[in-house]
This record gives structure tokens, sequence and C-alpha cells, in this order.
């Protein structure tokens, strides 16, 4: 049983983010948030650097991964020093994570202003198989989250985990994805739910959960992050880079005047997480709400795409009545969870005679010059100058309207894991969004078309303006096109 207590919020001013005070005030007035979107994957990380370091009273993060890697323990290392200067910390992962960090947080647990919690835990958590055999209900429920919030003012959100992977840092693999920074009215209920998550039932804290004996003390826990930061000279380029980039996105928000609009924080409610959430606490309906009925164009971008039957003749429906509808998801071979494409590609068709465009992203992205993570550390990711990569991010625009977040269009987002996002009325942001696709998708995406004879095939636009057709699904072979048809079959879609 959680003996946790739950806790209260907090309000802070905004004093320390903001430069023109009566502007804010006024923009505020009128019930309007501040954003930046960001694509850029190093952007993102000094987007999340920048709020833990300049925060003077709270951080509170909630997050479905944080890995046992060189990001995750980046980001631990600056929220262990923001609590030596006094900062609360409040740190809330998905106990879908695993284990390889349990001696880390137990360790971090032990600071007077470190709160750790775990959410939904398993019940056999070196031994999950007996979780999915007999609590299967209860561990299918994940939160999938990700959210940074500093002082109650200022905060993250987008599609990115934790993890080297998903911030062009990882020597073998790389997410595309996209995160929007937001301060104004919207942050409002960004605090509200995350307290309403780490107030939650399902979530434990570390000491109840775990123990408080760990292998290792704060001290020896600050000496490894400050050998492993500072005495290599890869580690110290890093440092230099991440201050510089976020000193410039100080600057941005002190000294250049933000882009303002009307913006929503949707998220499901936790009850979710025990299927008990309906109506207007299902960020779904929230979505179908705030966005309203597309009347010129739909751009969606989904990591992982299921439709279902009800999903594809809406989005069917749309592009009939002459709504510019357009969609980018994986390829068979870029998708990182193979099971989902095996219940998403039988929707293509239909999609196609529609009249919507559908668009595939490449399991190999060239890139013309080194990531951030290259130029620092000197370690170059393989495969010949590829990437091997996968879409992750989770965004669409309707109209003038764009959302930004962890919300997949697929059946595990809308019934059973929570998800937050951004939702931004802005035209400004929609058009440059619509723009950036418009640029990106012919060299990041293969456009899947129907041929003379109904049957699919893949355009791939080269950089020397010649195009191949692809008649089979690219890079895959024919076993992993059997075992998709075949898995396909299965009753499991409203899993996926």
């Amino acid at each position: 049983m959680n003996a946790a207590q739950p806790e209260k919020s907090a309000e802070y001013e905004a004093k320390n983010w903001i430069n023109n005070q009566q502007d804010t005030h006024d923009k505020l007035a009128q019930g309007l948030t501040a954003y930046f979107s960001m694509s850029d994957a190093f952007q993102s990380i000094a987007a999340r650097v920048h709020l833990i370091r300049k925060a003077q009273h709270r951080l509170d993060l909630q997050y479905y991964i944080w890995s046992d890697d060189f990001i995750g323990h980046l980001m631990l290392d600056e929220l262990l020093k923001a609590a030596d200067r006094g900062v609360k910390v409040r740190l809330l992962i998905d106990d879908q994570n695993g284990t390889q960090l349990d001696d880390t947080l137990i360790t971090l647990s032990q600071h007077p202003n470190i709160d750790i919690k775990l959410y939904n835990p398993y019940k056999y958590r070196h031994f999950k198989v007996i979780d999915y055999i007999f609590r299967f209900n209860n561990i299918n429920h994940r939160m999938h989250n990700k959210l940074i919030v500093a002082d109650g003012s200022i905060a993250v959100t987008g599609g990115r985990n934790i993890s080297s992977e998903y911030f062009d840092a990882s020597e073998s693999f790389q997410f595309t994805d996209m995160d929007i920074l937001f301060y104004g009215t919207a942050v409002q209920h960004a605090n509200d739910v995350f307290l309403n998550f780490w107030n939650y039932d399902l979530s434990y804290s570390v000491p109840q959960l775990l123990g408080t004996q760990a292998s290792q003390s704060l001290d020896q826990l600050r000496l490894g992050y400050l050998k492993k930061h500072h005495q290599s000279q890869e580690h110290q380029s890093i440092d230099q880079k991440v201050n510089q980039e976020q000193q410039q996105l100080e600057k941005q928000l002190s000294h250049q005047q933000p882009a303002w609009a009307k913006a929503y924080f949707l998220a499901d409610h936790p009850d979710k997480t025990k299927a008990k959430a309906q109506g207007e606490q299902l960020i779904y309906n929230q979505i179908l709400k705030k966005m309203g009925q597309p009347q010129q164009e739909f751009d969606l971008v989904s990591a992982y795409f299921v439709p279902t039957q009800q999903g594809s003749d809406y989005l069917a429906k749309l592009a009939k009545s002459q709504v510019k509808v357009r969609l980018l998801t994986n390829t068979l071979v870029a998708n990182d969870v193979a099971l989902v494409h095996a219940f998403y590609q039988k929707y293509r068709k239909p999609l196609l005679q529609s009249g919507a465009k559908l668009y595939e992203f490449k399991p190999y992205i060239e890139r013309e010059q080194r990531t951030w993570y290259e130029i620092m550390t000197g370690n170059i990711i393989p495969a010949k100058g590829k990437n091997t990569s996968s879409l992750h991010a989770k965004f669409f625009d309707v109209d003038d309207k764009v959302f930004i977040g962890s919300f997949n269009f697929d059946p595990r987002s809308v019934h059973l894991n929570t998800e937050v996002g951004l939702m931004v009325e802005s035209n400004e942001l929609q058009e440059k969004v619509s723009t950036q696709l418009d640029h990106y998708l012919p060299f990041v995406a293969y456009e899947v078309k129907l041929d003379d004879q109904g049957q699919l095939l893949w355009r791939e636009q080269r950089k020397d303006g010649t195009v191949i057709e692809h008649h089979v699904e690219p890079e895959s072979t024919r076993f992993q096109r059997f075992m998709m048809k075949t898995v396909s079959y299965l009753p499991i879609e409203w899993m996926m």
C-alpha cells in the first residue's frame, strides 16, 4: 500500500524568467502563453539544462524513460547541483524504465531537497514476466508523460524521453523528435497535472519501494559526476557547448520578444492508468474539443500510427471533403516497435484512395554535418556517415492550431497510456510546422503512392533530383514482410 502523503501546489513568481515585466503582465492578463518550438535535439537538451540551472525554488519532472546513459546522467548531475543550492526537486519516472538506475535513485533520495517516485511499479521488478502473466491489466497502462517545470513558471514538453538517442547523442541510433518550451497561462495547468500524478496512489517514493541502503554516498556520487564531466577533454567540451546554447536560450527569453498565443496544456487524468478516466479526463477528447474540425489542412506526424478503422474513416472523410491531409510515420525498418507497423499497414491503401498524402520516415538519414555529440566527443556514429534513425515525434496541426506532445495516433495513446502536450492557437506556428514539413519530407521520407494497378509504391527523392521507385517496403526483407502480414491477423490491435 502506498503510504505517501499528498503534497500541495506551490506558487512562485516568474520574475526570474522574464525581462519585460509589464508586457508579460499584459499578456498574462489576456490569458496568453509564450512559446518556443524546438526540433533541434541539442537545443532541446540545452533548454532542459537551462531550466534546471536557473531554477530558484522548485523543479518538477515526470518522464516515461530515464536511461542509465550519457544524457540520463548529465540531467541527474544537473538536478543534484540544483538541489545542492537549495532547489526542491521532485522527479517522477514510470517504472517501465527498468532497474539500471535503482542504486543511483536511492542515493539521490538521501538528499533533503530531492524526492523521487516511481509510477505504477512492477511487483516483480527483476522478473517482469511474472507481472505480465498475472498482473497484465495493471502494468499494461503506463505514464507516457514528458514534462519539466521550473519554479512553477516555465516548462518543456514534447516527445523526448531522457535518453541519449533522443538528443543526437547515441553512437548507434537516433530519434527525430519535437519539443516546445512555454511559459505563461498554460503552465498553471501543467503544474496541476504534475501534482495530480505526484499525489496519485500509484506513485511510490523510492525509499518506500526500493529502500534506503545505497552502495554509494551522495559525496561519492558527486565525485563520480565530477570526474566524468570534468576530467576528460570531451566532457569539458560538452559542458562548454551546453553552456553556450543555454546562455543563448536565456538571451532569447530575456531580451527577444517571444511569440505569444492562446495555448492549452492538455493531459490525461491519472485515473486512466486504472481504466477509470472518462469524458474530459481523457486527452483524446480534450484534443478533439480544442482542435475542432479541420477545414483546410491537417498535418499529422506520429511515430506509432495505428489509426484503427474509426480513425482511418475519419481521415479519409476529411481528405474526400477537400481538406489537405498529410501523414508521416515510420517505415517498417525505421519503426523501433515493429509490431505497430503490422497493424498500421492495412490502412495505407484506403487512406491513399481517399486522397490523403502519406509519407514514411527513412531508416537511415544521411547527415552532411556531424552531430554535436560527434564534434564534442570525437566518437563517430557508425554506418558510413549514415545514422540509423527513427521518427519519434508526435505533433499535428489543424488549420491555425498546433499540438506538440507525447500523444501518438494509436489505440495505446487513446485508451491505455497517459499522455500530455501543448495545443497552441497560432497561424505563425502552424505555418512554421507546415513549411518545415514541406522542406524536409522529400529528404527524410518516402512518399507512399498507388501505381496504375492500385498497388503501393515508395518514391524516394535523391539529392541530385532523381526519383527511385520501390515496389516493396524499402530496406525490408521478405521474411520481415511475411511476419508483419502474419502478425496483422492477431486480435491485438487494441493494445498497439
